[in-house]
């Protein structure tokens, strides 16, 4: 396989496995994609075992960017590429985590379930924490090895305002049960799809080393 198709499968693998939501019909709820959409991978949902090795594929898939990505993306981010697959190792982490210490019940939709304690809704907590965190150091540190390498262009730019954007998506979904229920599943759906294609882009950007010494 050519390294410009391993990219093309390593971006298709992560738009694909992350967005393991877009079967929520699965589920048989149409209230379903209301609630945090790791609500179909709680412990009381149908298929959520579908859901769940969805998002352990994407971590796996993540992971491998992250490892590619310490020496792919030297040319494009110079050091600040190791700091970014770490930084994407930890998403990667946090994502698997999600999976496996997945929610006790569809939260949302469950009153009485929501309103016992629960270590397992505990740790999955704090892996979606640790993934939100990982992301948006993640972004920001692409834009700071762009600007370290070609200065703040307009692409810099674009991937501040990414930035900025997910990060934004990310803590509306954290206070949207709280302000406006029922709003967090849509608007989860947004975040989750534009990091999607961000992964996939990473994905891209990889380069081997021969392509590296071509270039030069």
């Amino acid at each position: 396989m050519t390294a410009r198709r391993a990219r093309v499968v390593l971006a298709l693998l992560a738009v694909v496995t992350y967005n393991s939501w877009l079967a929520w019909r699965l589920n048989g709820d149409p209230r379903a994609l209301f609630g945090y959409l790791s609500e179909l991978a709680a412990q009381d949902q149908p298929y959520q075992w579908f859901f769940r090795l969805g998002d352990l594929t994407a971590a796996t898939v993540f992971a491998v960017i992250a490892v590619l990505g310490r020496r792919g993306w030297s040319r494009w981010l110079g050091v600040r590429a190791q700091h970014a697959s770490v930084a994407l190792g930890l998403v990667a982490a946090g994502t698997a985590l999600d999976s496996l210490f997945n929610l006790p019940c569809a939260e949302s939709r469950d009153a009485v379930c929501a309103a016992m304690p629960s270590q397992a809704r505990h740790l999955h907590e704090a892996a979606s924490v640790l993934v939100s965190v990982a992301l948006v150091t993640l972004i920001a540190l692409v834009a700071l090895g762009m600007a370290e390498r070609n200065g703040r262009t307009a692409r810099f730019w674009a991937v501040v305002a990414f930035g900025v954007v997910i990060a934004a998506l990310l803590l509306f979904t954290a206070v949207a049960p709280r302000l406006a229920p029922g709003t967090q599943g849509p608007v989860q759906a947004v975040q989750v799809l534009a990091c999607a294609a961000w992964m996939a882009l990473l994905a891209w950007r990889l380069e081997d080393e021969r392509e590296g010494q071509s270039a030069r």
